[in-house]
């Protein structure tokens, strides 16, 4: 199909730019018919000026004969200029080249230098962060170069929003958001994403406008996790443990049990039942973790001793990683577990911490920016 079209697409160019070469030249007016049209308009002019009586009918005679004469010597001659057979047009070399060099051509060059076979390419598929060829920074270029000249486009804030939020440019994705909203109406991912954008640009405070964009989030979809996790967060930050305790146990009952976030509920669980003074505690997410029989120690404990053995664990995890700073996936468990207590500036130090263990272009280095922006920590340059 594809070739068909191609073909007639160019037969049908190729016909029209070389079919004026197939007709026979027209000749152009000669002189005796310019003339003849210029004496019969002097024989009308001077008819006009002897009704009127501004000519004497002697000199109107007169000139009527001579213009009259000159008229037949005139029309004579036309005459025998049209009977004369025009010389016939076609010049079939200027044809067959013109031909060649308007489809043969193309034809000939497109199958080297074309890529007929290759599948439609749009702009989901050129901003999938996981194809291992694809150069990000360049096609985010490409898409707001394009979005400049055409700001209207909300498939492409749409497209653009999640790279924001994965390569922690915060405040573009907040950008990004708004206009996709605007421009292709709420949804509840992109009001998810908002309220995500919205966080890291606070450095990770769940503020009132993303709390609202979470809400918005939860009521479109009442199963979305990551509305669910922020708002559960902001409880824990606003220091509401007798709220914040039931949001994070109806995530922990909803799991997955494997899910990223279940380790973080769990933490913050274990801290709002702290604060509440009572229920059981589930385990904190650290390395190395407590043994059983400390796990049911840690259920008949008072709720402030509790408390301390959830932050003992946490600085022990830290002074392990000071004596081990190679353990990517301890430091994305401090960072984690200071950002649920709410201590977000020991946060951003074990983020700046985990960097500096890691030279920059490794995978452990991309997997803690990654997983720091996810925590709103803000982007690599930001805490530094």
């Amino acid at each position: 199909m594809f070739w068909f079209v191609a073909f007639l697409l160019l037969a049908l160019v190729g016909a029209a730019i070389l079919w004026p070469l197939f007709g026979r030249e027209r000749a152009a007016p000669s002189r005796a018919e310019h003339d003849a049209e210029v004496y019969g308009a002097q024989l009308r002019e001077l008819r006009k000026d002897a009704e009127r009586g501004a000519i004497p009918p002697d000199e109107e005679a007169g000139a009527r004969a001579e213009i009259g004469r000159r008229l037949l010597k005139a029309v004579g001659e036309a005459e025998r200029s049209r009977n004369a057979p025009a010389p016939a047009r076609r010049p079939w070399f200027a044809i067959l080249l013109g031909f060649l060099l308007l489809v043969g051509v193309p034809a000939a060059l497109y199958p080297r230098l074309g890529a007929p076979d290759e599948p439609d390419l749009p702009l989901a598929a050129r901003l999938d962060l996981h194809r291992p060829d694809l150069d990000i920074e360049t096609l985010v270029a490409k898409a707001e170069a394009r979005l400049r000249d055409h700001p209207e486009d909300g498939k492409g804030w749409d497209m653009l929003l999640p790279v924001y939020l994965q390569t922690g440019r915060a405040d573009r994705a907040v950008t990004a958001a708004t206009h996709a909203i605007r421009l292709l109406g709420s949804t509840s991912e992109r009001e998810a994403m908002l309220g995500e954008a919205l966080t890291q640009v606070a450095g990770g405070e769940v503020t009132v406008e993303a709390q609202r964009a979470f809400a918005t989030a939860l009521r479109l979809d009442p199963n979305n996790p990551s509305a669910r996790f922020f708002l559960a967060l902001q409880l824990s930050q606003a220091d509401k443990p007798a709220e914040a305790a039931p949001a994070w146990k109806e995530i922990l009952d909803r799991g997955p049990p494997d899910a990223p976030w279940m380790a973080t509920a769990r933490l913050a669980y274990a801290d709002a039942e702290a604060k509440l003074g009572g229920g059981t505690a589930p385990a904190p997410p650290s390395a190395p973790g407590p043994a059983p029989a400390d796990v049911a120690a840690a259920e008949d404990m008072a709720p402030a001793d509790r408390a301390a053995m959830i932050e003992g664990m946490v600085a022990g995890l830290a002074d392990r990683l000071k004596s081990a700073p190679n353990d990517a996936e301890g430091w994305k468990r401090l960072m984690r577990s200071y950002a649920v207590l709410g201590k977000q500036d020991l946060a951003r130090d074990a983020y700046r911490q985990a960097r500096q263990a890691f030279a920059d272009g490794t995978a452990e280095r991309g997997a803690i920016e990654d997983f720091a922006a996810t925590l709103g920590l803000g982007a690599s340059g930001t805490i530094e």
